[in-house]
């Protein structure tokens, strides 16, 4: 028995369990269409309804969820898709064939814009839907538009779902900029087979490596811990970038840590002040002095870690 109130009655709703969780999206009934997720926790038997709404209602879908690093992914294929005014009889809705799917992080709904929409699948609902792990993509198999339908289509969601590993962490997360930097980087996933670290000019990740790229070897210490040197950023100068890598040449991870590269410091420009720095000392009494770093054009560096 349920301790908390059940909700309305439906049809055509989708069902998926996770972390001892029943979800249930979308569906109708003879007085409303949903659009919303509700939730059924199987440890203390209680209904939710937290809010997390698509932009369309839906039923009849089809719905697959998929393993993805560092989050799971709900997709949604095709279905019905009408939204009828309040009064107003409910009648048989119109087929789609438009697909979103829902972070499990973050709990959010993203549209899937394909590049090709025009050579996708007709509208349609009671479709089969699978997923392809070693090429990444979605498989729809028949279903229903006035007629039993027996075509097959793929969709690649590689840039959703990613790789089976992901980058988490750079450290130390800047450097300088003649590289030979030691990083250590955190994530999930790695194995010890060819790994290439690339490092992109900007704020946003790319799909590819591409002619603002520079790359350097990853070497393997754990399925969670890489290490590696990182590359000389001479050719873009101090700048911001993004860490991402790929294993054994297979795609980019979606996920992504940020780098700074900096002007190297200068001897000669630098400062050194404190009473360490005094000819006549105690024996055998510690004592300290300040080292202001500083870079080729005379300013001050804001960071650290240094070794002397």
């Amino acid at each position: 028995m349920t301790q908390s109130p059940l909700p309305e009655g439906r049809g055509g709703h989708s069902l998926f369990a996770i972390d001892d969780k029943l979800y249930s999206y979308g569906g109708w009934n003879s007085e409303t269409q949903y659009n919303n997720v509700i939730i059924f926790d199987l440890n203390t038997n209680e209904w939710s309804d937290p809010d997390i709404y698509n932009d369309v209602s839906r039923w009849n879908h089809s719905a697959i969820m998929v393993e993805a690093i560092p989050s799971w992914k709900y997709f949604i294929f095709g279905g019905e898709s009408t939204n009828f005014n309040e009064g107003q009889q409910r009648t048989f809705g119109a087929y789609v064939n438009t697909a979103c799917y829902l972070d499990l992080a973050n709990f959010k709904w993203a549209e899937i814009k394909t590049e090709n929409a025009e050579h996708g699948p007709t509208p349609r609902e009671y479709s089969s839907m699978s997923y392809d792990h070693a090429n990444s993509r979605l498989i729809v198999f028949g279903g229903w538009n006035n007629g039993w339908l027996n075509d097959c289509y793929a969709l690649s969601v590689g840039k959703i779902v990613g790789p089976s590993y992901a980058i988490t962490e750079i450290d130390p997360p800047l450097g300088q900029l003649t590289g030979g930097v030691p990083v250590t980087i955190k994530g999930q996933g790695f194995k010890d087979q060819s790994i290439k670290i690339y490092f992109t000019v900007g704020k946003l990740p790319t799909d590819v490596p591409s002619k603002f790229t520079l790359e350097t070897t990853g070497v393997f210490v754990s399925e969670t811990e890489l290490t590696a040197v990182t590359p000389n950023f001479e050719t873009f100068g101090p700048k911001e970038c993004v860490v991402q890598l790929s294993i054994l040449g297979n795609e980019l991870t979606t996920t992504f840590v940020p780098f700074t590269y900096f002007m190297n410091t200068r001897a000669l420009k630098s400062l050194c002040f404190g009473p360490g720095l005094l000819k006549e000392q105690a024996v055998g009494e510690p004592v300290e002095f300040v080292i202001q770093a500083r870079n080729d054009e005379g300013l001050n560096r804001k960071s650290g870690r240094d070794i002397f």
